[in-house]
């Protein structure tokens, strides 16, 4: 049965609302596992444990090979996120995160980055675990029962934070801090798995006609999110030249503004379902108002944190953490992006519930594209400002580019 708007209304909200009180929380003590390394590690060594990090994101990423997405599309031809559908993508996820794994470590060999191996490896391992973090909070999403979860993640935060206590007290390397998110990870599996059998104990089954339908679809947006993880994190690639106190700068503020970022995409995505069943009734007039009211609202909330951020950002690093001062101008760039960001994940948002991941595909590339062109003269003069600069720039002009295709190619009038 349809929802009605203000059944529809609430629901988002309520989601949206339990996404901010949980995986906030969450969110917080695991940035604050962050700032942990960064002051133990120092720039070269939060560098080198950034760039580690970077270098096999995109492998993850591709591992997902788009499933995140598609599920949600599936689970309403289905009629519901089943034990099987569920299975099947826990089946697939699995497999592909051994084979990018071991690819990504085969490819750092090949690219003279050999030395990381330790590192890579513990995040190759980390790669299997978040298989199973998807299956377990598939059907949250789906329902859009997040508020039953919504403890979860600050449990999840306190594990991680813990573990990372540990490593600065016992092993305050790059490894030790890794090793630590991987022990982290390890309980926030085990604690998403019992819970989501606890509140959907369908059994979990795999279907290799399901799978192969399910790889056929999703392969479009699994291409898309590898080339916009790719151009999210060139800037670690390109920085290599620059040293790794540079690359450690630049990892300081990016990773001061991946929290606003992670909590604004899971408000997003949260209310995919329900702009999906928009989409599927046709409703274009409904859909392009409720795209219109999200970019103006949340421009509105964000504008004043980015303001705040400019002014008492390197004010904040220079007080706290005097060895992270060069930091400052590149996060002032980045908060400015994170908005631009945050924006264009709206746009994504709609363009998935549409169904246009070629349309997705274009445009990213067009991102990339115009990425390298700024990067290649701002990287070799600016260093970590010059990376910031190249996101951000790259980020405005995505804003116009993917409003343009929402509302005149997608949310056209027929």
């Amino acid at each position: 049965m349809a929802l009605g708007p203000e059944t529809a209304a609430r629901r988002i909200a309520r989601n949206a609302a339990s996404v901010v009180l949980g995986d906030a929380a969450g969110d917080i003590l695991i940035a604050y596992t962050v700032v942990l390394a960064a002051k133990s590690l120092g720039p070269r060594g939060f560098g080198t444990l950034s760039e580690a990090q970077a270098f096999m994101d995109p492998f993850d990423v591709a591992s997902a090979l788009g499933l995140a997405n598609v599920a949600l599309r599936f689970a309403a031809s289905r009629g519901g996120c089943d034990g099987t559908l569920r299975g099947t993508i826990l089946g697939i996820r699995l497999t592909a995160s051994v084979v990018a794994a071991a690819t990504g470590i085969a490819v750092a060999f090949l690219t003279h980055r050999g030395e990381l191996w330790p590192l890579l490896l513990a995040i190759g391992a980390g790669m299997l675990l978040a298989s199973a973090d998807m299956a377990a909070i598939l059907p949250f999403q789906w329902h859009q029962s997040v508020h039953r979860r919504i403890a979860v993640p600050f449990f999840i935060g306190l594990l991680r934070l813990g573990a990372a206590c540990v490593a600065t007290w016992f092993l305050a390397t790059p490894l030790g801090y890794q090793l630590a998110i991987l022990a982290g990870g390890v309980g926030s599996v085990l604690l998403n798995m019992w819970w989501a059998l606890r509140v959907y104990p369908d059994p979990l089954r795999y279907d290799r006609a399901l799978a192969r339908e399910l790889l056929s679809v999703g392969w479009p947006a699994a291409l898309f999110a590898v080339v916009v993880v790719f151009y999210d994190r060139a800037g670690y690639f390109l920085l290599r030249d620059s040293g790794v106190q540079q690359l450690g700068q630049y990892a300081a503020a990016e990773r001061l503004t991946r929290p606003i970022i992670s909590v604004a995409s899971a408000i997003c995505f949260s209310s995919l379902p329900t702009i999906g069943a928009m989409a599927v009734g046709g409703d274009l007039t409904r859909l392009r108002t409720v795209y219109r009211r999200s970019l103006l609202g949340s421009g509105a909330v964000l504008a004043p944190l980015v303001g705040a951020a400019w002014f008492a950002a390197p004010w904040l690093l220079t007080r706290f953490a005097p060895s992270y001062a060069q930091a400052g101008g590149p996060l002032r760039v980045l908060a400015i992006g994170a908005l631009f960001v945050v924006l264009n994940i709206i746009s994504t948002v709609f363009l998935t519930a549409l169904g246009r991941f070629r349309v997705m595909i274009a445009i990213a590339v067009l991102d990339l594209v115009i990425y390298l062109l700024l990067s290649s003269r701002l990287i070799p003069t600016h260093g970590a400002l010059g990376a910031a600069l190249s996101t951000t720039i790259m980020e405005g002009i995505n804003v116009v580019v993917q409003v343009v295709a929402v509302r005149r190619w997608c949310l056209a009038q027929a």
